[in-house]
């Protein structure tokens, strides 16, 4: 997939929505309700890889409840979805610049309730498979941030990472209490929230694959 070309201004819009965002974001470790001005009890969502920002903003803008934290390690994507959610003026929806394989830097032990994982790059053309973002380091690392419970839910396109991402949720111990290789002729369709990617898969007659996994 080719990288976005890098946009022009970006550390001056970037600081037009810092509100949105957080520079030094491990300082946030273990008290993200708190500094973003939520109770103790709300439950904490984090998207791995929120591309544009479809997705997160629209999910947090139906679980009003929730805090909803979007991971991009692209900074003139991240720019792009935070630039949309500040025009939304979507209060409960923060962003994270960041790579994934450092999310022990930014959350506590037990402190996010749910992780996405939209159509992450699968890594088969380098056949790099501890690159994805499902193989079991990633997912012992994330099991480790949430707990008991909690659930990381995965969609693809890509027939070959959604079986191996199962494989690897069932190696990990976790419980696939979700699972659809039609994810839009699905029970669970009536309440998806549609990616970018997802919807220009599906406009191509590509089959979306979901699959989630309880701790």
């Amino acid at each position: 997939m080719a990288r976005m070309r890098a946009k022009k201004h970006l550390p001056e819009r970037m600081a037009a929505c810092s509100e949105r965002w957080f520079e030094a974001p491990m300082l946030n470790k273990g008290k993200w309700r708190e500094v973003c001005g939520f109770p103790a009890d709300c439950e904490v969502y984090l998207e791995i890889g929120c591309g544009k920002g479809k997705f997160a903003a629209e999910m947090a803008v139906k679980n009003p409840n929730a805090l909803y934290i979007a991971l991009e390690r692209d900074s003139s994507v991240c720019l792009l979805a935070i630039e949309k959610a500040h025009r939304a003026e979507i209060p409960n929806l923060f962003f994270l610049n960041a790579d994934a394989q450092l999310l022990d830097n930014y959350f506590d032990d037990g402190e996010i309730n749910r992780i996405y994982l939209n159509f992450s790059d699968p890594w088969t053309r380098q056949n790099k498979p501890k690159r994805r973002l499902t193989y079991r380091t990633f997912i012992e690392q994330y099991k480790k941030l949430m707990g008991p419970g909690c659930s990381i839910c995965f969609k693809t396109d890509n027939d070959e990472l959604f079986d191996f991402s199962v494989e690897e949720f069932k190696e990990c111990g976790l419980t696939i209490s979700e699972y659809t290789r039609d994810l839009h002729n699905s029970e669970w369709d009536a309440d998806n929230v549609r990616t970018e990617f997802e919807q220009k898969f599906a406009d191509q007659g590509i089959n979306i694959k979901r699959v989630v996994g309880t701790i």
